[in-house]
């Protein structure tokens, strides 16, 4: 008989593995075993984590893994030129999709998501997938080609990687 999915072990070992390549970087948990959350502030992107670990139930028949990427205020991004057409970035976005969170009564965030079985997952590799998540969307919306770009400080979170999905403009 296999052991049921722990998400409170999965989110800690998530949240290990975070501290190792982030130092000093403050994680919120809150463990549960049916469903964990972990968020952080990325100190590279500066944006916020959010990771929702939940176990199988009637919806989902294995556990999954919510990665939310809250990149900006709805209402601060939709009176930028083009704005409100960052939504058609789903059909070019590899890695996420585009989406509205409410945050309270007057707040709406716009957040980059994906969801994926949790145990495809390894711990040391969710970072990579957020940082994915982030590029993907920022070569996507113009942000890597705009010269208003202001230069930033070389990340030090973590060695580059190889993307393991590319464009399909590539091909």
């Amino acid at each position: 008989m296999t052991k049921p999915f722990d998400c409170a072990a999965f989110t800690d070992a998530i949240r290990d593995s975070l501290a190792r390549i982030l130092p000093g970087v403050d994680l919120a948990e809150e463990p549960d075993t049916d469903l964990a959350a972990l968020t952080f502030v990325h100190p590279v992107h500066e944006a916020t984590v959010v990771l929702l670990t939940e176990a199988a139930n009637t919806t989902t028949s294995v556990p999954t893994l919510l990665l939310a990427v809250v990149i900006g205020d709805w209402q601060d991004l939709a009176q930028k030129d083009g704005g409100a057409q960052m939504f058609s970035l789903n059909t070019r976005l590899m890695t996420c999709a585009v989406g509205l969170m409410p945050l309270n009564n007057d707040e709406i965030a716009v957040v980059l998501c994906r969801r994926m079985p949790a145990e495809a997952v390894p711990p040391d590799q969710v970072l990579g997938l957020v940082d994915d998540m982030v590029w993907d969307y920022a070569a996507c919306a113009g942000w890597l080609d705009s010269s208003a770009a202001e230069p930033r400080e070389p990340a030090v979170a973590e060695p580059p990687r190889p993307r393991l999905i590319g464009s399909l403009d590539e091909l």
